[in-house]
């Protein structure tokens, strides 16, 4: 079973993915509170989220990067396998990415390089997305990579191999 502590960073031609703990935390707060309104983290709780997922990461159990442009180093996203099982294979991929940044080009880039990671690189045999809400866009792009759908409400992926 790979250590997942090793798998930093990895490069896009694009992106970088890295653990959260070189961002700034005051960044990571902002990404929070502009993708989920629900939440309402301070810097404490947001640093003690990200202790936390270093934690898990270290115990084998997930898998998350902060998402930077590397010719500005800017945050842009979190993504990740979480849940993460190493045992069965399988994971499901979550990716954050701010309002600004949810465009198809960006999105294809990320989830292509992730989808490639996780089936070459971690070996994952079955590998989830699920979505909150339908996005034609997505649903290109995960078709393009060989999701098929699952459930229309909420709208579910899956990719076997």
């Amino acid at each position: 079973m790979p250590k997942l502590e090793k798998y930093h960073p990895i490069l896009t031609p694009h992106y970088t993915f890295d653990w959260l703990t070189k961002a700034r935390v005051k960044d990571v707060l902002t990404l929070i509170q502009e993708t989920d309104a629900r939440q309402q983290p301070t810097i404490l709780s947001v640093a003690d989220r990200i202790n936390q997922t270093m934690r898990e990461i270290f115990h084998d159990q997930k898998l998350v990067w902060g998402i930077t442009q590397r010719t500005t180093d800017q945050l842009i996203g979190i993504a990740g396998f979480t849940p993460l099982d190493l045992t069965a294979n399988t994971a499901t991929l979550t990716v954050t990415v701010l309002p600004a940044q949810q465009q198809p080009a960006v999105l294809a880039e990320i989830y292509t390089r992730l989808t490639a990671f996780a089936t070459h690189e971690l070996g994952l045999t079955q590998l989830s997305v699920h979505l909150s809400q339908p996005d034609q866009s997505l649903t290109k792009i995960f078709t393009e990579l060989g999701f098929s759908v699952m459930t229309t409400d909420p709208l579910d992926f899956k990719l076997t191999r």
